[in-house]
């Protein structure tokens, strides 16, 4: 009997063995869902949905509310997602939307990279601000797999950074350590939308290069980069790039905005001058000429502080009788160093009569002879004898005369040929031979209001505009030839009906004066180039308004009413000067369930509508267009668009 017993418990404990030895063990832990997960009491219910809904049931709120949303707009969907990824995977689904289902079906490993990113709230958020673009690039998937890679590799800060202003993330992209570090120091610093919309200028089409060297000016010049990038846009900020330690030796002895105009026009002296000398002496240079009170001279023409430097106080007083002018009719017309002094000599006794002497007769070989031989003292006899004391009778006779009488009388007293035989006469005899002239009797000062009109008889022949160098043109042609983008009748009332005269009553002037038979070549060719009247109209424009110096002192006031096209357009050559690249805001076209989808930027916007969408907490034109260039410059080079 106890064995009986005995056996019967030995084979009760083995069954007890096997069954333990055979359990099934428990399911393993999704991510995510941590140890102190709460669940649900077993308990009836009625699909999977709210199955799901009931295991989170005595989880944190926000884990609830989140768990409840996903399931009300999602259904199976989440709850697919939640067996698979768990919390964070309904997360994603949560910031992304379809665009997630998308990725979650289609590209089940780029879904993971992004679900194991929401570790924080910058990334959610990151990825909210950018859900319509993930759409946008539903059928992209080389770029939409660089964006997410990417993306996973920016630091936890460097999201949170990217995070508080959305649309810089393109710019964090292309260089993480340096655009966080400026948005970090500058982080709740009123300058930091100036400093985005500054570097958001730069074209990342090719690289990070451009935006690294705008970095490193902006490290190295932070206050003086942004003063000037308000004052000229990208024309400023270039010229920091160019010439910041020139800047920076100045300090205060100029204003910058006057500063910036000098060194804008005088860039190529300012060259040259940096190749031997230090940053300092140029400095010293520029201040010499501010002293002087010589800066609307100096900043008028491409050889101003060239003239002031070379010639020194003979230069100064050439600048200050001759105007801006002076620098270009002794440059340009004059390429003899000889000659040139003595140019500028002429210029520093006589002022605009030796200025017009000196621009009509620059070509005639005999003119130049006796300059050299005599200087400054050939000029009052020609200019007597070119001018007539009869023409100066009749003008003065005429009265009230129309502004198209008085420009077809001056090309007609002005193409005389008196002043010839007084050349040869002094070139055959000597000046004492015409020494008999009184100057008292030239009564000059009457004819110099007309010597506009030989300059500009000048600026036909040549078919260029002379007083201004590539850069100042630039802005010009975009803007200012537009007469009311600078308000050029407010600079000057006058100014803008001279504009229109010049353009529309130069044929008739030509006209006129050809009656008379004293019609030039230069003023025949005129009438017969659409392109000489242009310019002319363009440089009596400038005139009329000040000179460049006054056109590029409005600068700030035509940023204000320039396009984001125009900007760019404007800082171009100077900008590639500097080695700087610009984005260009052309029109973006994407393919969304296959029809095309263009975003292009607002006609009229310019810098201010570039900062409001890089301050607003969402992910604007702006941004994408950003992304494309970013993107673009990462794209293999076989799958270029």
């Amino acid at each position: 009997m106890k064995r009986t017993f005995a056996v019967v418990v030995l084979l009760a404990a083995l069954g007890v063995m096997v069954k333990l030895a055979f359990k099934p063990a428990p399911p393993p832990a999704r991510p995510d869902d941590g140890p102190a997960t709460a669940q649900a009491p077993a308990a009836p219910v009625g699909s999977e949905e709210d199955a799901l809904v009931a295991r989170y049931a005595d989880a944190a709120p926000e884990v609830r509310d989140l768990v409840a949303r996903s399931v009300e707009r999602y259904r199976r969907n989440a709850v697919a997602v939640e067996r698979s990824d768990g919390l964070r995977g309904l997360k994603l689904l949560d910031r992304l939307d379809l665009e997630a289902l998308f990725l979650y079906e289609k590209h089940p490993t780029e879904f993971r990279t992004l679900r194991d990113l929401l570790d924080d709230d910058a990334a959610a958020d990151l990825l909210l601000h950018w859900r319509e673009y993930f759409g946008l690039k539903r059928a992209d998937d080389t770029d939409r797999k660089i964006l997410i890679a990417e993306l996973a590799g920016l630091t936890p800060s460097q999201r949170r950074l990217a995070a508080k202003h959305p649309s810089a993330l393109p710019l964090i992209l292309a260089e993480p350590a340096g655009v966080a570090e400026l948005m970090a120091t500058s982080d709740g610093d009123a300058t930091l939308v100036d400093r985005l919309v500054l570097l958001s200028l730069v074209s990342l089409e090719h690289g990070a290069a451009d935006l690294r060297s705008a970095l490193r000016t902006v490290e190295a010049h932070p206050t003086l980069a942004l003063e000037a990038f308000r004052l000229h846009g990208m024309e400023g900020f270039a010229l920091v790039f160019l010439y910041g330690p020139v800047l920076e030796a100045l300090g205060t002895a100029a204003p910058l905005d006057e500063s910036l105009v000098l060194l804008r026009v005088n860039a190529g002296f300012v060259d040259e001058q940096l190749q031997t000398h230090r940053p300092e002496t140029v400095a010293r240079q520029l201040a010499h000429v501010k002293a002087a009170d010589l800066v609307a001279q100096a900043g008028g023409s491409p050889n101003g502080l060239r003239l002031s430097v070379e010639f020194g106080p003979l230069g100064d007083r050439a600048l200050a009788k001759g105007g801006a002018d002076a620098a270009d009719v002794v440059f340009d017309s004059y390429t003899d160093p000889a000659l040139r002094r003595q140019a500028a000599a002429a210029i520093a006794e006589h002022g605009a009569m030796a200025l017009a002497m000196l621009e009509k007769y620059a070509s005639d070989p005999d003119f130049r002879d006796v300059l050299r031989s005599y200087g400054p003292g050939v000029i009052p006899p020609i200019a007597r004898a070119d001018a007539g004391p009869e023409n100066l009778a009749h003008l003065q006779a005429k009265g009230q005369t129309s502004w198209k009488e008085k420009l077809a009388k001056a090309a007609l007293y002005l193409t005389g040929d008196d002043g010839q035989s007084v050349i040869r006469t002094i070139r055959a005899d000597g000046l004492d031979r015409v020494a008999s002239l009184s100057d008292a009797d030239l009564r000059f000062y009457q004819f110099l209001p007309l010597y506009d009109m030989l300059h500009l008889g000048d600026v036909l022949r040549r078919g260029y505009a002379p007083t201004t160098g590539e850069a100042a043109w630039a802005l010009l042609d975009a803007c200012f030839v537009v007469t009311d983008v600078l308000s050029l009748a407010a600079l000057q009332p006058g100014a803008a009906a001279a504009v229109e005269a010049a353009r529309t009553e130069m044929k008739a002037t030509a006209r006129e004066a050809s009656k008379a038979g004293l019609e030039s070549a230069a003023k025949a060719g005129a009438r017969e180039s659409a392109d000489a009247a242009r310019q002319v109209a363009r440089w009596w424009a400038v005139r009329s308004a000040g000179g460049v110096y006054q056109v590029l002192k409005r600068t700030p006031e035509a940023l204000a009413r320039m396009t984001l096209g125009q900007l760019a357009e404007v800082a171009r050559p100077l900008a590639a000067k500097a080695g700087l690249r610009l984005a260009n805001w052309a029109p973006i076209t994407f393919l969304k369930d296959g029809a095309e989808v263009v975003l292009k930027i607002p006609p009229g916007r310019g810098l201010k509508y570039l900062g409001a969408q890089l301050a607003q907490a969402g992910v604007g034109v702006v941004g994408m267009h950003k992304m494309e260039e970013h993107l673009s410059s990462r794209r293999p080079q076989n799958q270029q668009p």
